[in-house]
């Protein structure tokens, strides 16, 4: 079988924008990653840096809201896509009110 695969869309300047903003876990500053969802991703392949969120990295005394979050750490996996889907709902709307070119409606 011979599937059609889209290519997901791209943007390093959006990856950190999304990282700009405090972790959506637990709100520190200054340690977010743009963290992609794991919903519709297929092995080593990341999704749409659309579906991405701001999540703190592994530091000295703290696992990480990345990592756990990967981990899938204090959570079921439904319970995990419910809270991605969230977060990506959240992100683009952040990214739509501060006036992104990946989210302007067409005229």
């Amino acid at each position: 079988m011979n599937y059609l695969k889209t290519k997901p869309y791209r943007s390093e300047s959006y990856r950190r924008f999304v990282a700009s903003f405090p972790c959506f876990g637990c709100k520190i500053e200054g340690y977010s990653q743009c963290a992609h969802s794991n919903h519709g991703k297929g092995l080593g392949l990341k999704v749409s840096d659309l579906e991405t969120f701001p999540l703190c990295s592994v530091r000295p005394g703290h696992m990480g809201c990345h990592q756990m979050h990967d981990l899938c750490l204090d959570m079921t996996r439904d319970q995990r896509r419910e809270l991605e889907q969230k977060y990506v709902e959240r992100m683009q709307r952040i990214a739509r009110e501060h006036g992104r070119k990946e989210f302007k409606e067409a005229a």
